[in-house]
């Protein structure tokens, strides 16, 4: 196993209490090909939007519209998690990509539930 280096975020055990990966500005930020949208229901499909002939995840407040937040558990859930694209589905917890992510974006989701918990 990798060690982790002094200046890098610490992985948390659990995705739930993170979140970084689902937040961007980017409205063409979590791809939806084919496959994944046809494995979508109507709810799910209804968090998508089109670029051009592409599919993308709506964006919302700044992160992807199937997330929902809890500011009372702190926690980050997928509603459509049984569905999720397979962009997804491969980023595993504390892979590369995951450190990436908690390097560039670990703020974001402290203060969406921060401005939530304000009301």
């Amino acid at each position: 196993m990798r060690r982790r280096k002094d200046d890098e975020p610490p992985v948390p055990e659990d995705c739930t209490t993170c979140g970084a990966c689902c937040f961007s500005t980017l409205p063409e930020y979590i791809r939806v090909f084919g496959i994944d949208h046809e494995r979508m229901d109507d709810t799910a499909q209804a968090l998508t939007h089109f670029v051009g002939n592409r599919c993308f995840m709506k964006i919302e407040d700044g992160h992807c519209a199937a997330l929902r937040l809890d500011p009372v558990e702190g926690r980050f859930l997928c509603s459509i998690y049984a569905m999720r694209p397979d962009c997804c589905r491969a980023l595993d917890r504390g892979s590369g990509a995951c450190r990436g992510e908690l390097h560039e974006k670990r703020e974001r989701p402290l203060i969406a539930l921060e401005r939530l918990r304000r009301g």
